[in-house]
C-alpha cells in the first residue's frame, strides 16, 4: 500500500467485545472531581485543559509520554507556557499520568489502569498523532488503538461520559464537494486518502460502535484550528501557521478564492467544555465550524497589506514556486511538499461555498444557544496579530507595522 493508498476503512473499525456499557447511567451535570485528558502536550488539548481548570473544580489527570510524573509535568507546563496559559497555581490541579496512546492499557499496568478507572469521572480523548504525510498504519496504533483504550477506561469499574475530538475532514466529500450534517452516517468514500484522516475516520467509527452499544459518548468534530482570538498565541508548527510563515519566507502564496474553515482554538475549547457538561449532549455529534469562512487569496492580501510582499499564484504554480525558491533548511513548507502534490491537498485549502455551508451545524448552534459562546471571525485584525506573534517567536522578521509585536 502506498502512503496515500486506499483500503477498506470500515473493516478496520473494530471494538473489543469486552468494552460494554456499565449498568448505571452517566450524569454529566454532576460536578466532575477528576477528569482524564489525552493530548495535554498538544495545541487544542492545552486550551481544553486550561478551560477545564477555569470552568470546573476538578483535578485533571493528563496522559503524557514521560518516564515519570515529574518529567510529565515539565512537558505539560512547557506546553502551557508556550501559549501563555500556565500559572503556578495550575500545578495543584494537574496530575501527569505517564503513558502512551499507542500502547495497550495506555501504557499503564493493569493495577494502574484499574485504579485510574475507579477514580475518574469523565474522559476527554483529544490526543492523536498528526501527520499529513505518514501512512495509515504508521498512525493507527496511536489514533485508533488509543481510542479503543480510552473507551476501555471509560467503561471500566464505573461509567464515565466519553468525549472524542474528531475531524470535519472525514465527512467532507472532496470529490463531489459535498458536506454532511452532524448525525449523517459516515461514508468511507468521502474520507480523503491521507493516513491521518483515515485514522480519524476509523477512530470515529469505533466511537460510533461504542455509542451503538449504549456507551455514553459525545463526538466533537473540528476543522483547521488557528491561534486564540484574544492574543493570537498559536502553534507555529501547525498547518495554517506553516503556510503563513512559509509563504512570507518564500515570497509566494496560493491564490485560492474558494472558502475554507479557520477556527480559533479558544472558541473550540470553550464550546467543547460547555457541551460536555450538558446532559442533552450525550450521544450526539457536534460540528465546531467557523460560520465566517475565509479564503487563502484573501489572507495573502492581508499579509501583503501588513508589509510582507507575497506574490499570489495559482495553486500548482505556487507549489512549484515553493519547490524552487523556498529554503529547504528554514522554510516550514518544505516537509509538506509531498502532501501538496496529492489532489486532496488543493481541495483542502478551499472548497466552494455551497459545500462549506453543507457541513451542517444546526444541532451545534442550538446546543450553544444561550451560552454566550460565539466563534469570532478570522479577519484582518486577527491575521495581523498572528503575524506579530510569529515575529515575537523569531519565526518572521518584523516590518515597521509589526516591529513592536502584538499586544
Amino acid at each position: 500500500m502506498s502512503v496515500y493508498g486506499s483500503f477498506d476503512l470500515n473493516s478496520e473499525a473494530t471494538l473489543d467485545p469486552a468494552i460494554q456499557p456499565l449498568p448505571d447511567g452517566a450524569d454529566v451535570t454532576k460536578p466532575a472531581q477528576k477528569i482524564f485528558l489525552t493530548g495535554a502536550t498538544g495545541f487544542v488539548a492545552a486550551y481544553i485543559l486550561a478551560e477545564l481548570i477555569e470552568q470546573t473544580d476538578a483535578t485533571i489527570y493528563a496522559l503524557v509520554r514521560a518516564s515519570n510524573e515529574a518529567a510529565g509535568m515539565v512537558r505539560i507546563r512547557r506546553n502551557l507556557e508556550r501559549y501563555h496559559l500556565w500559572t503556578p497555581e495550575l500545578a495543584a490541579r494537574i496530575i501527569p499520568v505517564p503513558g502512551d496512546l499507542k500502547l495497550p492499557l495506555l501504557g499503564l499496568t493493569q493495577m494502574e489502569f484499574d485504579r485510574m478507572a475507579a477514580e475518574i469521572d469523565v474522559v476527554f480523548h483529544v490526543g492523536s498523532k498528526l501527520s499529513y504525510v505518514a501512512p495509515y498504519h504508521f498512525l493507527k496504533d496511536a489514533n485508533v488503538g488509543g481510542t479503543q483504550e480510552t473507551l476501555r477506561l471509560a467503561t471500566t469499574t464505573r461509567p464515565k461520559p466519553y468525549h472524542f475530538v474528531s475531524s470535519l475532514g472525514i465527512l467532507l466529500d472532496y470529490k463531489k464537494l459535498e458536506g454532511g450534517h452532524e448525525e449523517d452516517e459516515l461514508d468511507a468514500e468521502k474520507c480523503p486518502e491521507v493516513g491521518y484522516f483515515q485514522t480519524k475516520y476509523v477512530a470515529e467509527r469505533v466511537v460510533r460502535i461504542a455509542r451503538a452499544r449504549g456507551i455514553p459518548v459525545t463526538i466533537h468534530r473540528i476543522g483547521l484550528i488557528v491561534g486564540d482570538s484574544k492574543h493570537g498565541y498559536s502553534n507555529e508548527d501547525d498547518f495554517v501557521a506553516r503556510i503563513l510563515i512559509g509563504c512570507i519566507l518564500a515570497g509566494y502564496g496560493p491564490d485560492i478564492r474558494s472558502t475554507m474553515d479557520m477556527t480559533p482554538v479558544d472558541f473550540i475549547a470553550r464550546a467543547i467544555v460547555h457541551l460536555a457538561f450538558q446532559q442533552a449532549s450525550l450521544g450526539h455529534i457536534f460540528h465546531l465550524l467557523n460560520p465566517n469562512p475565509i479564503t487563502w487569496g484573501g489572507i495573502m492580501d492581508i499579509i501583503s497589506a501588513a508589509g510582507y510582499p507575497v506574490r499570489k499564484l495559482p495553486y500548482h504554480h505556487w507549489v512549484q514556486a515553493i519547490e524552487e525558491h523556498a529554503d529547504p533548511e528554514t522554510n516550514p513548507l518544505h516537509p509538506l511538499l509531498p502532501f501538496f502534490h496529492i489532489s486532496f491537498a488543493g481541495r483542502m485549502l478551499g472548497i466552494n461555498e455551497n459545500a462549506y455551508h453543507a457541513l451542517g451545524t444546526e444541532n451545534t448552534q442550538a446546543a450553544l444557544n444561550g451560552s454566550g459562546i460565539q466563534c469570532p471571525p478570522v479577519d484582518e485584525a486577527l491575521i495581523t496579530t498572528f503575524l506579530g506573534r510569529f515575529v515575537d517567536a523569531g519565526r518572521l522578521h518584523p516590518v515597521p507595522e509589526l516591529a513592536t509585536g502584538a499586544t
